[in-house]
């Protein structure tokens, strides 16, 4: 058979298979105007997983999906809002927004989560300030965060930590900001704490105290698995770069 047949075969079978399987139609659309990179996607996509069900490829799947189609997941997640209106499926729906740059959908669904016996949930406080942090709103932001520590203060999240940070730096409270990024730098995973401590340190002047941090970085970088390096790789260039103008 002619590879042009066998590939027009191919797209048929693709097609078939998308619409008695209920996939997202936008695959047709993929599969007929990119050929056989579409046909290829497809088949990662849709059909591995479902043939070796191993999780390093439905993580790689998902990750193919997620580019060709970046709002799939919002839309599932919406659909599970449509059948169930409860405050989980909001904070999974403002999750997905957020990774759309979705930022005012996203601090919409957790305003109107964060009522009744939720009120004070730390989860969905910690989501909202995520959410107001990643659309520049710092206030709004330390708000939370200060609500949420009135409402548990037993309640942990570096996450949060950083974000009350990058906050305080956001809104020029450059000391605050440089005591948080102190306690931060102790015990934060990754890179993202302690080079932003470096970081602020050399824009407020004190480049004594922020050379060894980033030459600190980089040497976990050298003792770092392949992998952290890869993680941490936006962290780590910015420390090279950092000190080498030294």
């Amino acid at each position: 058979m002619p590879a042009y047949l066998l590939i027009v075969v191919l797209q048929i079978v693709c097609v078939v298979h998308v619409i008695k399987t209920g996939r997202n139609t936008i695959w047709i659309w993929v599969l007929v105007l990119l050929s056989v990179a579409g046909i290829a996607a497809y088949f990662i996509a849709e059909i591995l997983p479902e043939l070796l069900r191993g999780r390093s490829a439905r993580r790689f799947a998902a990750g193919t999906a997620k580019r060709l189609d970046p709002g799939r997941a919002a839309r599932r997640r919406a659909a599970d809002l449509d059948m169930a209106d409860t405050a989980e499926n909001k904070r999974l729906l403002a999750e997905e927004f957020i990774g759309l740059g979705r930022f005012d959908d996203a601090v919409d669904l957790y305003e109107s989560t964060l009522v009744g016996p939720h009120a004070d949930d730390p989860t969905l406080l910690l989501g909202l300030a995520r959410a107001q942090y990643r659309r520049g709103d710092w206030a709004a932001a330390l708000a939370a965060l200060d609500r949420l520590r009135a409402a548990d203060a037993k309640f942990q999240s570096a996450e949060g930590h950083l974000i009350y940070a990058c906050s305080l730096e956001g809104l020029g409270r450059d000391t605050e900001a440089l005591s948080e990024y102190e306690a931060l730098a102790g015990y934060f995973s990754g890179e993202e704490a302690r080079c932003r401590y470096a970081m602020l340190l050399a824009k407020t002047g004190r480049t004594d105290l922020a050379r060894p941090i980033f030459e600190e970085i980089l040497k976990r970088a050298q003792r770092g698995t392949g992998r952290y390096r890869r993680e941490q790789s936006e962290w780590i260039e910015i420390a090279r770069r950092a000190a080498a103008s030294a």
